[in-house]
């Protein structure tokens, strides 16, 4: 599950968080396709769902963690395109883990969570993730939200 080529990468400058109401360019969705993907859940059905979602549209997904701790280790040894990160989590929530992980790899980190609080998505934007989506997900709300967000990382 994690044979993956390892190509280091330029640190990026700081990035926008991408906003529900923006539209991606619609080569952006078919831009996703072939993508290597980290799904970041402690809810082993949320978890499911996503990799369902992301293999329908094309998307690889190379490695799953339960906790914050663990995408760290994860995220860092596989080098993914995207991770799909929620925010409460046990061990270490995904704000802290989305921090130590860009300190070290730049890569498209888009947050999920149940919170809609103005709070988590400034620190998420101080942070440096990509993007902000709020669960529960679709195939119709998240793939959208996430070419964005790769979108824009990927311009930045």
């Amino acid at each position: 599950m994690f044979a993956v080529e390892m190509i280091p990468e330029e640190p990026r400058a700081s990035r926008q968080v991408s906003q529900v109401h923006e539209k991606p360019d619609p080569d952006s969705v078919l831009a996703l396709k072939g993508k290597r993907a980290v799904i970041v859940e402690d809810e082993g059905v949320t978890q499911l769902q996503l990799r369902k979602i992301l293999t329908s549209q094309g998307i690889d997904v190379i490695g799953l963690a339960a906790n914050g701790k663990d995408s760290v280790d994860l995220v860092l040894r596989a080098k993914p395109d995207l991770v799909l990160m929620d925010i409460c989590m046990p061990v270490m929530d995904g704000l802290e883990a989305t921090r130590r992980i860009l300190q070290t790899y730049s890569v498209c980190i888009v947050m999920l969570t149940a919170f809609s609080e103005e709070e988590y998505q400034q620190e998420a934007k101080e942070i440096g993730a990509a993007g902000f989506v709020l669960k529960p997900v679709t195939s119709d709300t998240l793939i959208p939200q996430l070419a964005l967000a790769f979108q824009n990382f990927s311009q930045h």
